[in-house]
């Protein structure tokens, strides 16, 4: 048959097509084709990326802030001698290029300490010089350089007498006088072998300073006084116990406050109920913040799981404003209960930064960088402004903090909607103006409120200390030990929060919280509220100790095992 269109035979389909739609048949087999090898380039960038994120979380640095910053503890004397090495050579250098005259640098250390800092005098004697002449030099005055030292800590007995009493009227069953013992100890943990100030010690150095409970067991036993995990634990589990009544207390102080700053951090528990193995559970923080912008309390929770419900359950029926990172249960349970959720920039820009750490020459991450610092910069001088000496009211800076960073943000949104189009599928790209604009409007919320800023480093700097306390204890045997640490970490970041010695406000709040009956009891317990001049004057006691110079044979304890 004669063929009218020339004709080919397709060698996949065995099918002949007209030559006319050959060179389509071709276009559509090549685009196929750039689709295809786009794709697979697209998804080898993905796991490069992977692969780089990887590297850079297993063998990189984990904070944005330059090592100088954060010195390795290991390394900071041979750090610090490095630098006396490199500022004498420098010296050297400045020497044999200026001929002439070289001032060298004042290397003088200051050190500030408290106006409540005893001093001590201690001459120096040595023999009367005799001066070139021959004649005896008289002594005209005297030199004097400050020091500062440290008393090794002491351990001492401290011996409670209470008076007792009988009636000379009155037999007892046996026919001896009755005699009584009044109560008069207001401690927690009464009868025990435990004073408040070594219980103090032992929260103060754990939770404050993280030190574990063996490595003090190992400090205890250089002073003599062996002390085990087992009775170390046993009192601080007894005393969480009495204060009860305390967390209900703070948790009555932070409900007043206008804004929560919240996160949250996993902690491994070993012996959770129902489970049969260890596994990880969570530390939750709220920071609350009153109406003078300074914050009130540092409450920790715990939290077997970190669910929507969970959370929910933590900010109940609060009613003012909650400001959190960008984990989903917060948004949940904003649009069910009755508080306003902000969000965080700094997490926002975060995403980016992580770009960066794995390919440093990434042009638009940096841009975007870039855009944030700018914002910062500006939101950081607000700031600063509005603590100077004559600061402004709450509506002037408002309107002020969204007409400089209105401009800031406006530029940071156009630039995320510039770039959202032209981004690859799913790279880290992508999904960083991804997060932010699928949470803008929960990020710019701050702008409605005084006390608010646009990042939540306020619970991230409160939860770094349980965080670093946690590399040295490592986990919570139960979780009745870990309300346990809750209460306590509760306690001392509140303290720290409120410029509040935690040692002094323990030892009282242990030696008097026996005698609480009512909240109005406990509410006088909290930071900032409680006296604690007694306990100046129970420290002085102590530092009047004088030893027995007639006794050869060591103190046996007795008292209450916790």
């Amino acid at each position: 048959m004669s063929k009218t269109v020339a004709q080919k035979t397709c060698k996949d389909t065995g099918i002949e097509i007209p030559e006319a739609t050959e060179n389509q048949v071709l276009r559509d087999r090549i685009a196929v084709l750039e689709a295809e090898l786009e794709g697979q380039r697209v998804e080898a960038e993905r796991w490069k990326l992977l692969y780089l994120s990887s590297r850079q979380r297993l063998y990189g640095k984990k904070s944005e802030v330059s090592q100088a910053e954060h010195l390795d503890l290991f390394d900071e004397a041979e750090l610090e001698n490095t630098c006396d090495v490199l500022e004498h050579s420098e010296a050297q250098v400045t020497a044999q290029s200026v001929r002439t005259y070289t001032r060298r640098a004042n290397r003088n250390r200051t050190l500030t300490v408290g106006p409540d800092t005893p001093v001590v005098e201690i001459e120096h004697p040595c023999a009367t010089p005799v001066c070139p002449c021959g004649s005896t030099m008289e002594r005209t005055g005297s030199f004097s350089r400050d020091a500062i030292a440290v008393i090794p800590a002491t351990k001492v007995v401290v011996r409670h007498l209470y008076p007792q009493y009988r009636c000379a009227n009155c037999l007892g069953d046996e026919g001896e006088n009755q005699t009584i013992t009044p109560s008069t100890d207001p401690s927690l943990l009464k009868g025990s072998i435990c004073e408040p100030s070594l219980l103090s010690t032992i929260v103060t150095d754990k939770m404050g300073y993280g030190l574990p409970l063996y490595r003090q067991q190992q400090r205890f036993a250089s002073l003599g006084v062996d002390l085990s995990r087992q009775a170390m634990s046993g009192w601080m589990m007894g005393a969480a116990q009495a204060l009860a009544p305390l967390k209900a207390a703070l948790e009555r102080r932070i409900g007043d406050c206008a804004l929560w700053n919240m996160d949250e951090t996993s902690l491994q528990v070993l012996r959770v109920p129902g489970e049969q193995e260890a596994r990880d559970c969570f530390m939750a923080v709220r920071v609350g913040t009153d109406g003078d912008g300074k914050a009130a309390v540092v409450l920790f929770d715990f939290l077997e799981n970190r669910t929507n419900a969970s959370i929910a359950s933590l900010i109940g029926g609060f009613g003012g404003v909650v400001q959190s990172d960008g984990l989903g249960g917060y948004a949940a349970a904003a649009r069910q209960g009755n508080f306003t959720h902000i969000g965080c920039h700094v997490h926002a820009r975060r995403k980016f930064a992580d770009i960066l750490k794995v390919q440093k020459s990434h042009k638009l991450a940096s841009e975007a960088i870039g855009l944030y610092a700018t914002f910062f910069h500006h939101e950081r001088e607000l700031i600063e402004g509005r603590r100077a000496e004559t600061p402004v009211g709450e509506e002037e800076y408002l309107v002020r903090r969204r007409a400089v960073l209105g401009a800031d943000l406006e530029a940071i949104h156009d630039w995320l909607l510039a770039y959202q189009k032209a981004a690859i599928p799913k790279t880290p790209l992508l999904g960083a103006i991804n997060y932010a604009l699928g949470r803008w409007e929960e990020l710019n919320r701050f702008l409605d409120h005084p006390y608010a800023t646009s990042s939540n480093n306020t619970a991230e700097n409160a939860i770094r200390p349980f965080v670093l306390a946690r590399k040295g204890f490592l986990f919570a045997n139960t979780p009745q030990g870990a309300r346990a640490s809750a209460l306590y970490f509760s306690l001392t970041e509140t303290c720290k929060a409120m410029g509040i010695d935690a040692h002094r406000y323990l030892t009282h709040l242990f030696a008097n919280a026996g005698n609480c009956q009512t909240e109005t009891d406990w509410d006088a317990m909290l930071p900032g509220s409680a006296d604690l001049g007694d306990v100046d004057d129970h420290f002085a006691a102590l530092r009047g100790a004088r030893l027995d110079p007639d006794r050869t044979k060591p103190y046996i304890l007795r008292g209450k095992r916790y």
